[in-house]
């Protein structure tokens, strides 16, 4: 049984990782239908493509909107801090 938490925390991160392809893609957004469901599936993730293509067709049936799958390999690693060499200061040296 899929951990539905874990499960949204992923869609999220997939949500918003797709979005940003998107902005560096315009022409996928292009392609795709006005009004859609996308899911996701991740390769080696097979609890999780079950949960999320399960969930995908029951909104389908209820919205009747059409789906768009989006298969993924994985993500790359987050690449950390934006920080351009900072200075953290503690104690005396703050005031």
């Amino acid at each position: 049984m899929i951990d539905l938490k874990q499960f949204a925390d992923k869609q999220l991160e997939l949500a918003v990782e797709f979005a940003r392809y998107i902005a560096e893609h315009p022409e996928i957004d292009d392609a795709l239908p006005g009004k859609s469901r996308i899911y996701f599936q991740v390769e080696g993730e097979a609890e999780f493509n079950r949960y999320s293509r399960d969930l995908a067709e029951r909104q389908r049936q209820e919205e009747g909107l059409p789906l768009v799958r989006v298969r993924i390999k994985g993500l790359a690693a987050k690449q950390g801090s934006r920080l351009i060499e900072p200075v953290v200061e503690t104690g005396a040296a703050v005031a």
